[in-house]
């Protein structure tokens, strides 16, 4: 959290607090000091201010709530417990900005140059190629995923399907299982505080 968003949250807060009231005879003692002053002679609009400000600061400080120190380190924590995903760009993590910007720049480099052949008039397989010959690795990373699911696709063809259907619905039970373990533990823990 900033100082800024701190200033901020504090300051709601704050506002959000009733408003003080003046020790008993402040209205009385301020009107008599402007009342002596104005009859004294004309004041001059920076003496009357001076003169109120005087008044004003005189005022006892106004205390804060007992609660709010609690809730300032609440939001605080609360707000660094956020995952640096759900913050904005200026909160993630070096390597992953660099890494970003290095396939958005990717991307639209791809993308412009696809556009200028196809400006140009090359045909769809011409540019296809031009810009797979800039990216090799993708080509070959392609070809590794192709491969990996054609090898699974022979394992499960090897499996019988019984066994496939028994698997999935062993799954299925399990994962029901561990939701309603957990909203059991969830209401028992909770309830009770």
């Amino acid at each position: 959290m900033s100082p800024e968003d701190l200033e901020k949250f504090i300051h709601r807060e704050l506002r959000a607090l009733p408003p003080r009231k003046a020790p008993a005879g402040f209205e009385a003692r301020l009107q008599a000091a402007v009342e002596a002053r104005t009859t004294a002679g004309a004041l001059a609009p920076a003496q009357l201010e001076a003169s109120i400000h005087r008044e004003l600061r005189a005022l006892p400080m106004r205390r804060a709530p007992r609660s709010l120190e609690g809730r300032v380190l609440a939001e605080i924590e609360r707000r660094a417990a956020i995952a640096w995903y759900h913050k904005s760009w200026s909160y993630w993590p070096a390597p992953v900005r660099a890494a970003f910007l290095a396939g958005a720049t990717g991307v639209a480099g791809a993308a412009i140059a696809a556009f200028y052949l196809l400006s140009q008039g090359a045909a769809g397989d011409a540019v296809v190629q031009e810009i797979a010959s800039g990216f090799g690795w993708i080509t070959r990373l392609t070809g590794a995923v192709a491969w990996t699911y054609h090898f699974i696709h022979q394992l499960v063809a090897g499996i019988p399907p019984l066994w496939l259907y028994g698997g999935l619905a062993f799954v299925t039970a399990m994962y029901a299982t561990f939701v309603g373990l957990g909203t059991a533990a969830y209401r028992y823990l909770y309830r009770h505080h």
